[in-house]
């Protein structure tokens, strides 16, 4: 016997006619969640679907990212970044991507990008080089 939330997800999905309306179901559900108050989930990020959720960034990633260990501070706000990191090399303070991304979009609102953390991204953990 099919409990009463498999019924209506069936009755929902069973009207969806394209890929675009799959991933809007898929989007207000990620978002329903970013509202729902982890006990791990703090600073900026509290009440928001976080970077690393938005785009399902792998554990092993979500370890070395500066914006997951430092969640007190949005994503576009710290230096190196994986998303920033668009050349070898780089240190990932550059912040054209992020005025294109779908989270600075949700979440930003179209404030100035600042860097306001350096030194903690994917190169210095890479090198040894992190605070601590």
């Amino acid at each position: 016997m099919k409990n009463d939330l498999t019924q209506q997800l069936e009755a929902i999905l069973g009207k969806v006619e394209s890929l675009d309306e799959f991933a809007e179901i898929e989007q207000t559900i990620r978002e329903a969640r970013g509202r729902l108050s982890l006990p791990s989930m703090r600073g900026f990020w509290q009440d928001k679907t976080p970077c690393w959720e938005m785009f399902r960034c792998p554990e092993e990633m979500r370890a070395e990212c500066p914006a997951y260990r430092h969640q007190d501070l949005p994503c576009w706000e710290i230096e190196g970044t994986y998303c920033k990191l668009f050349d070898y090399g780089a240190k990932g303070d550059g912040t054209a991507i992020c005025h294109c991304c779908r989270v600075y979009k949700r979440w930003g609102n179209d404030r100035p990008i600042e860097i306001k953390l350096r030194g903690e991204g994917f190169n210095s953990v890479a090198a040894g080089t992190t605070r601590q």
